[in-house]
């Protein structure tokens, strides 16, 4: 795969081309339910957040394993708090970057923890949001500097990258920053019975709180893609019908949305879009809540792929 260094404030563009998705009141197919895409070739499994606009696929999930994620052991769900989360950071940066650039990106990751903890403890936003048993602790940084993993895509060079830099066990949450390429803000792993070198979040840089990337720069990538790395489908997996997101309490949703689309309602079915999830595709500042179902799925998964 090649890859070229940009400047370390460079953001992937973002095409004008593609539409977002316009709600309507029928019952359809969900045209971007992530079974497409590039492979990973791998145990882990992966799925990612794009840009409105983006023509990027989406890490095709479940590539390379028997996990299908569909059903999870039912447990009694995890009290709010009671999970410690080892969290590293891996500030990948170019050959050209400063330290000073490093000090601006290690300051922009703290924040993000913030951010991180906010939203799982569910004090985001001024309408309620279900507390999760996750706490997200700082366990350390990492500075790689490598031109071709700076501008890291789903596939070989990610590999290399998670295999030389990657910490801890299946409980540790790992997360790389970097400009990452193919229109992508971020893509992560699902868990797995068995421990993937591959496993962990790949975030855009500039998608931290206080980064460039407009109105995805509040912090709420990594929010959506750590619920991907506890078991967590999008709002939108399934479109209209079926069992969707195999979350009871959100409402079917025909395809993701984008910016904040008040009284979107694009499936027949009870109840509006679910836009103010974190697993939808909405800008940062319209996203603020998990849902108690969503809560409970976490919970399961952690206990059944996760619990050291």
């Amino acid at each position: 795969m090649a890859l070229v260094a940009t400047t370390l404030s460079a953001t992937a563009a973002i095409p004008a081309t593609a539409a977002p998705f316009s709600p309507k009141a029928a019952e359809c197919v969900d045209g971007h339910s992530d079974e497409h895409g590039d492979e990973h070739g791998d145990e882990a499994a992966a799925n990612a957040r794009v840009r409105k606009g983006a023509k990027a696929n989406e890490p095709k999930p479940f590539a390379g394993t028997g996990e299908q994620y569909l059903t999870l052991d039912n447990a009694s769900t995890l009290a709010a708090g009671s999970v410690t989360v080892p969290t590293w950071f891996h500030i990948v940066t170019p050959t050209t970057a400063t330290q000073a650039d490093r000090d601006r990106l290690t300051q922009l990751a703290r924040a993000q923890l913030d951010v991180l903890n906010e939203a799982y403890t569910g004090r985001t936003g001024t309408q309620a949001s279900a507390a999760t048993p996750f706490r997200f602790e700082l366990a350390g940084f990492t500075y790689p500097v490598n031109d071709a993993w700076y501008t890291v895509t789903p596939g070989g060079v990610e590999k290399e990258m998670k295999a030389a830099t990657r910490k801890g066990g299946k409980e540790t949450l790992n997360i790389w920053t970097a400009s990452i390429g193919d229109d992508l803000l971020g893509w992560a792993t699902f868990p797995t019975r068995k421990l993937s070198t591959n496993d962990g979040v790949v975030i855009l840089d500039e998608s931290m709180p206080g980064g460039t990337a407009g109105k995805y720069a509040l912090g709420d990538t990594l929010t959506h893609e750590v619920g991907h790395w506890l078991a967590l489908y999008h709002t939108f997996q399934g479109g209209c019908n079926g069992k969707g997101d195999q979350v009871a309490d959100t409402p079917a949703e025909a395809g993701p949305q984008f910016d904040c689309p008040v009284g979107a309602d694009s499936c027949a079915s009870p109840g509006v879009d679910p836009i103010h999830n974190y697993m939808d595709y909405t800008q940062d500042s319209c996203m603020y809540q998990f849902t108690a179902g969503q809560v409970a799925r976490m919970s399961d998964a952690w206990n059944q792929y996760r619990a050291s």
